[in-house]
């Protein structure tokens, strides 16, 4: 056994790797309750672990695989597309928006930011858009919403609005509409 190790092991190249065969030679003469301390760290239950990792890293660069499941990465790229800074003030959170809900929210915090060339207002009542359709409107306090969450909160309530992050409450007549260039 020793002369095929050195025969066939010696050619193998680094020093690094010629001791890790000595060391894993050097097991055949002991047992696992050794009290050697060199090949107890080698008999060590830990040491499976470490080999089922490394089987693991080796599978993936053997078949190209990543360590990270496609699902993940997908969903990854498609926060960071929809991550803003708004995401993370809670009295900003969006109802529609993927990244503001709390499982999300804490799936994106490491991704980066999107980088938007266009800005959106959308409302944080209805979660709607606020366009020609639905124009930005202002209460009295200053907090912006969409026209149709105010105009529905203001028929169900008879003609009063409330702010829903104040609770300060208007007549629908002392709201506003915001022109935004």
């Amino acid at each position: 056994m020793c002369r095929y190790a050195r025969k066939h092991f010696t050619a193998a190249g680094s020093e690094n790797l010629v001791k890790d065969i000595q060391s894993a030679m050097g097991l055949l003469a002991f047992s696992p309750s050794t009290r050697c301390k060199r090949y107890q760290k080698l008999f060590s239950p830990s040491r499976w672990d470490a080999l089922i990792g490394q089987f693991r890293r080796e599978n993936f660069t053997l078949y190209q695989l990543s360590s990270q499941s496609t699902l993940s990465i997908t969903l990854q790229a498609g926060l960071s597309a929809l991550k803003t800074p708004q995401c993370y003030k809670p009295e900003e959170f969006n109802v529609q928006c993927p990244v503001c809900s709390k499982p999300f929210n804490d799936l994106a915090s490491p991704l980066p930011f999107a980088h938007c060339s266009q800005s959106y207002l959308i409302c944080t009542l209805s979660g709607k858009p606020m366009n020609e359709h639905n124009p930005p409107m202002v209460l009295p306090n200053g907090y912006v919403y969409g026209a149709q969450a105010l105009l529905d909160m203001s028929a169900e309530t008879g003609g009063m609005v409330t702010c829903p992050r104040t609770n300060n409450t208007f007549k629908f007549s002392d709201v506003k509409k915001v022109y935004v260039m």
